[in-house]
């Protein structure tokens, strides 16, 4: 759905008659899919039950990916904060955001870990 969203914003801003305005949107917009195609294709992994360490090192980096994605955004729109005519930031939002970015980052390190120590038993139990 937000693969739609954002395409259906490219194609409202540039009109359909610009192609390469849209590509060039596209190449532009396209670091916004990676982090959240990551993180579902590691889950998916995961979820599968045969990849659990590729689908655990996956979502690490889409988490990763998404962190650094929100402290680009963080940085961009407190650098704003110097221009009087744009509105001041909703801080609480930003802290609920941030809140639950880290907490999806403590979870991909705890799955890193538990999928690190499954497959460290496999590799004995089968020996």
């Amino acid at each position: 759905m937000w693969a739609g969203v954002v395409s259906w914003l490219l194609v409202m801003f540039g009109g359909v008659s610009d192609l390469a305005f849209i590509g060039k949107a596209l190449l532009w917009y396209l670091w916004m899919f990676v982090g959240p195609l990551l993180l579902i294709s590691g889950a998916v992994l995961t979820l599968i039950g045969t990849q659990h360490k590729a689908g655990s090192i996956v979502s690490l980096v889409g988490c990763f990916i998404v962190t650094v994605m929100k402290g680009y955004l963080t940085v961009e729109t407190l650098r704003d904060l110097a221009d009087p005519l744009i509105m001041r930031p909703p801080y609480g939002l930003y802290a609920i955001a941030w809140a639950l970015i880290l907490m999806a980052d403590a979870g991909a390190v705890h799955l890193y870990r538990l999928a690190s120590l499954t497959v460290s038993r496999q590799g004995q139990s089968a020996t």
